[in-house]
């Protein structure tokens, strides 16, 4: 079974309640920037700075995030583990903080190399673009696609069990795709290709002004496309390891 992203992009109107589910997460994607579209909630938290307001905002932020990142792995385990699995309803909003912790921690930990590698590139780059920037800047896409095949591999790894852990076993992780490299290969070039896509449109809807207001919503649909790009990949293994006894919400 190859990846499709046609079927990727069709995934979410397949759902009847898809509207809604979509509209829930881009209100939370939308949370946190509204205070910079709105002057008078701009002021009264920025202007003179609030720092009770800040750090409940903040907090309020960190939360629609984790909201996110749970649904989508959410997502992700339903079509893996389940037959004709679903988008989840958003009334389980608690849980999908809960897996959205879990996934940042373990997100967060896994990428500490990356980032102090990154850093250090940023901190010896020059100011003035020259031949030495043109070698950083390969070195850091090369980088960047090697954290994108990894982060890929034991991110779905992390879909399957929702345990910290399994954003550090590379020996599971990467046997879910020793036997299937090639669509792998796939898998996260079409992730590279979506998020370059999802660039360019985002900076045609901010240009557009009113536009930009679509964007979260936009930007919560293609965390879907990325979603069941993740679970055809894994659902083309055809193992039987993916069962489990509970029903999903």
């Amino acid at each position: 079974m190859g990846i499709s992203l046609k079927q990727a992009f069709i995934f979410v109107p397949q759902d009847k309640n898809w509207v809604s589910k979509v509209l829930i997460g881009g209100l939370l994607l939308f949370f946190p920037v509204f205070a910079f579209i709105f002057p008078g909630i701009k002021r009264m938290i920025f202007d003179p700075i609030n720092y009770y307001m800040v750090t409940m905002y903040s907090l309020l932020v960190l939360v629609c995030l984790l909201a996110i990142s749970g649904y989508f792995f959410k997502v992700v385990h339903n079509r893996i583990v389940h037959e004709n699995g679903r988008m989840p309803s958003w009334r389980f909003i608690a849980y999908f903080i809960h897996i959205g912790f879990k996934s940042y921690v373990g997100g967060f930990i896994f990428s500490i190399p990356f980032l102090l590698v990154m850093g250090l590139m940023l901190f010896i780059s020059p100011l003035t673009f020259n031949g030495f920037s043109a070698v950083l800047l390969a070195v850091g896409t090369i980088l960047y696609v090697i954290y994108t095949a990894m982060y890929i591999m034991l991110a779905l790894n992390f879909a399957i069990d929702f345990k910290i852990s399994s954003f550090f076993n590379i020996k599971k992780a990467f046997a879910l795709i020793q036997h299937n490299l090639i669509n792998y290969v796939i898998l996260v070039c079409e992730c590279i290709l979506v998020s370059l896509c999802m660039l360019i449109l985002s900076v045609l809807l901010v240009n557009g002004q009113i536009l930009g207001l679509l964007l979260p919503f936009v930007s919560f649909y293609i965390c879907l496309v990325y979603a069941d790009l993740f679970a055809q990949f894994a659902l083309g293994m055809g193992n039987e390891i993916y069962k489990e006894a509970n029903c999903y919400l």
